[in-house]
């Protein structure tokens, strides 16, 4: 009787914890394929949230969830095409989907996986074999990668587009991975500037708050990985908020190196709010 009890709590335990992490790759409520199958699309203003982890909204805070707050949102569809884990490149293969939707905006927040996956020889290893690259991620890769996504969007959208600049990855200025992620971010105004469309500045927004608010995150990058997993655990099995992970690690902004607590989904929702309303009148 009791080795089956025994293995009833293990297998129990066993389902939650595999709920725990099934809960942090659930797809978002509206994704582009789920507003294509709809029948009728009404007249409402269609935004197409483009992007990573940071814009799918299950691993820290959905930045999304925010933006009511400021808007309207029964003038609106918020399509969320944000993908765990993805780059540009991988953004670039889905950009049928995008297009399909005919948005009339697009913001499009990539480039941390560009910028993370490019930082270390492990990295780059890891990262062209998990999410099926064509080669290792590098500066120039990504380069070209949004290049042609925003090409493409001019072309064969009418939509008003927003490139974001990424989040800073950590908090400490002069560390090599917040270096990293602050020249990927020129990177995106420049290209932002040479496809005439518009640029909000996240990256910038974040490194002023945290020049004025430093923090002292209570790991190094290097076991971000294994913190980010732990944080899923965290969140969706103990039920601690994203919130109390951050300040549990000593984030301002992060709830690890790379996703965002309250903080920074704000500051994000905060431009990207600000830049629909100027643009939906």
């Amino acid at each position: 009787m009791i080795v089956f009890l025994v293995l009833l709590v293990i297998f129990f335990t066993s389902i939650a914890i595999l709920n725990a992490f099934y809960q942090g790759i659930k797809k978002p409520d509206l994704t582009p394929k789920d507003y294509l199958k709809r029948d009728t699309r009404g007249d409402r203003t269609t935004i197409v949230f483009a992007g990573d982890s940071i814009t799918h909204g299950r691993i820290g805070v959905n930045y999304i969830n925010f933006l009511p707050e400021s808007l309207d949102e029964k003038k609106f569809d918020f399509i969320n095409a944000g993908i765990n884990g993805q780059l540009a490149w991988n953004l670039l293969q889905r950009i049928d989907e995008i297009i399909a939707c005919h948005p009339d905006i697009i913001t499009v927040l990539i480039g941390t996986n560009d910028a993370n996956g490019a930082l270390t020889p492990k990295n780059r290893r890891s990262t062209e074999k998990r999410m099926n690259l064509p080669q290792e991620p590098e500066h120039a890769f990504f380069k070209s990668s949004l290049s042609e996504f925003v090409a493409q969007l001019k072309r064969e959208t009418a939509a008003k587009i927003a490139l974001i600049s990424i989040p800073t990855i950590g908090e400490s200025l002069d560390t090599p991975e917040l270096k990293q992620s602050r020249s990927y971010s020129i990177t995106i105004k420049e290209i932002a500037e040479k496809y005439d469309v518009d640029y909000l500045p996240l990256h910038e927004k974040m490194e002023a708050y945290l020049l004025e608010n430093p923090s002292q995150p209570k790991y190094d990058y290097d076991k971000s990985y294994l913190e980010i997993a732990k944080g899923i655990f965290k969140r969706y099995f103990l039920r601690k908020s994203w919130d109390s992970i951050a300040q549990d690690s000593g984030f301002q902004l992060h709830v690890d190196y790379l996703h965002l607590n309250s903080r920074g989904a704000k500051i994000v929702s905060s431009l990207i709010g600000d830049y629909i309303a100027r643009n939906s009148e």
